[in-house]
């Protein structure tokens, strides 16, 4: 069975890689959020304390409701996880697959807040997979970073990626094959060890990485990798919000220097 998906996928990345379908004529019209949190009063809280420390006025005015909670969540796990430290120069922030970032404001506004300077990059080797909609995960991509200073989106392979980051964001690495299978990956593309290290060799002196796993099983493997490489991580346990719910269980940790 993974043979044949594997053919497949090695033929239809190869298309989708060479044909790059994109359109630019993507429009997401704001969802009224009067009622968001509705006899919630905890939530509605934490909501307006958010949009005041990290200025989400234009982001929950201009979002659907999904893309608010989903960077309302982004914002959540990222401030329970990443412990902000002073550095000299331009802060740089790498997301690693990024996928459509529908996330990128969260990830953004909530950095935004700790440098006034800074760099947002995130890198995706499938941004030309099409949605029923028929826009392209770039097309989403460059919707939602169009208004972030100093925000770019990389089509590439993470091993193509050179430069040095003070922040790395990785959300859901493909840690078995299973998974990069059925997001329509190539078996070749499967190389947790070579990813893991190359990721971790980007990170700058006091640099910080945060990995999310999904279930348990993952969690698990993700860390006898970062035991056999000798990186030294801390253990986060699950990774939850109360502004969104996962259908898997998330489990996290931060690599270090």
């Amino acid at each position: 069975m993974l043979f044949f998906k594997n053919i497949y996928n090695i033929i239809d990345f190869f298309f989708r890689k060479r044909i790059k379908f994109s359109r630019k004529d993507l429009r997401i019209l704001n969802e009224d959020k009067t009622e968001l949190f509705k006899n919630n009063q905890k939530l509605i809280d934490k909501e307006q304390f958010f949009i005041k420390k990290y200025n989400l006025e234009n982001l929950k005015n201009n979002s659907t409701i999904q893309n608010y909670l989903e960077n309302l969540y982004t914002i959540d796990i990222l401030e329970q996880n990443f412990k902000i430290k002073t550095f000299e120069n331009t802060v740089k922030l790498l997301d690693i697959g990024s996928k459509n970032w529908f996330y990128a404001q969260g990830e953004y506004h909530f950095f935004k807040h700790f440098y006034k300077n800074m760099t947002l990059t995130g890198v995706e080797l499938d941004a030309y997979r099409i949605y029923t909609d028929l826009h392209s995960r770039k097309d989403y991509a460059d919707f939602y970073i169009k208004n972030l200073e100093n925000t770019n989106y990389i089509v590439d392979n993470l091993m193509n990626i050179n430069e040095q980051y003070d922040y790395i964001v990785w959300i859901l690495p493909f840690i078995i094959k299973e998974p990069l299978l059925y997001w329509g990956l190539p078996l070749k593309y499967f190389q947790p060890e070579k990813l893991l290290t190359k990721a971790y060799n980007l990170l700058n002196k006091n640099g910080q990485m945060l990995i999310i796993n999904q279930g348990k099983s993952e969690y698990d493997e993700q860390i006898k990798l970062l035991n056999k490489f000798k990186i030294p991580f801390v253990l986060k346990g699950k990774i939850s919000s109360e502004f969104l719910s996962c259908p898997q269980e998330r489990y996290g940790l931060i690599a270090y220097k």
